[in-house]
């Protein structure tokens, strides 16, 4: 095969941050299914995409700022400024247009891909997870207020879903915390000869999610992974008369002259005599 039958690939600067995007998209994909590995892959393509879209910003300012020495008497093309570089012009034309926080996000992942690039590394996921969703967040923020990039026409379609989860901050949460509750389902799966056990999972009945998890401090035993609720009337409670098993939902408040409550089932407060006396 000579030098003419060879397909070269070519990428502009923004075409570059958007490849790079779309991988890190793909990637965050696959790590969420359970291949853990494409965190780190995404992590570099994330990093790669941050770097190129603040220079991109730059560059339509005047295409020879991106380089490191513009007014050398001759350009060197091969050098380039470096984020942070690019991060201070940003803010020297308006304070905190990247913000601290921001910044806090960025010096994480600038560190966690350099240990990936040149020596080992250890990666927690759910950290990893968490801050890849805000910096996605914070810099998507930024393309749309301070460039003309129309970023969501932009991304492929295989990835279109996951660009909107991590758009989306409750989405995002509660992909989140979907996860955590499957995984604690997962460890602790329940006895199914065992009568009196308490579900390890139930539906939140104040934001709809199947994210009530047991939870030892927790007033009830339960707190939802999303809105951190603790109540129910699907939750498994007892006659603090009788001890007989019961729902919250069918056993009746009484209150007591301390300020607390006591909780009655339907014989026990006297729904049944009354009833039946009718």
């Amino acid at each position: 095969m000579n030098g003419d039958d060879m397909a070269t690939h070519e990428l502009d600067l923004l075409e570059n941050a958007i490849d790079s995007l779309a991988e890190a998209l793909a990637k965050f994909e696959e790590g969420d299914a359970g291949e853990t590995k494409a965190f780190k892959f995404s992590v570099l393509h994330m990093a790669h995409f941050v770097e190129l879209v603040f220079k991109y910003h730059i560059a339509s300012k005047h295409p020879l700022l991106i380089f490191k020495e513009p007014f050398a008497a001759k350009l060197d093309r091969n050098k380039t400024i470096t984020l942070w570089e690019a991060i201070n012009f940003i803010n020297n034309e308006a304070a905190d247009t990247v913000s601290p926080a921001l910044k806090k996000d960025l010096e994480w992942l600038k560190r966690l891909r350099n240990e990936i690039e040149h020596h080992q590394f250890k990666m927690e996921v759910p950290e990893v997870r968490a801050v890849i969703g805000r910096l996605f967040r914070s810099v998507v923020e930024f393309v749309k207020e301070h460039t003309d990039i129309e970023l969501e026409s932009l991304i492929p379609e295989s990835t279109m879903e996951t660009f909107q989860v991590l758009s989306d901050e409750y989405e995002f949460t509660v992909r989140t915390a979907l996860q955590a509750a499957e995984q604690f389902e997962k460890d602790h799966p329940s006895d199914p000869y065992d009568p009196d056990e308490r579900p390890v999972r139930l539906d939140c009945e104040n934001c709809g999610n199947p994210t009530l998890i047991l939870n030892d401090d927790s007033s009830s035993g339960y707190r939802c992974l999303v809105c951190a609720n603790e109540d129910g009337d699907n939750i498994p409670s007892g006659c603090d008369i009788c001890g007989a098993p019961a729902t919250q939902g069918e056993l009746d408040a009484w209150p007591l002259e301390d300020g607390s409550y006591e909780y009655r089932c339907y014989y026990c407060s006297g729904k049944y005599r009354a009833e039946k006396d009718d």
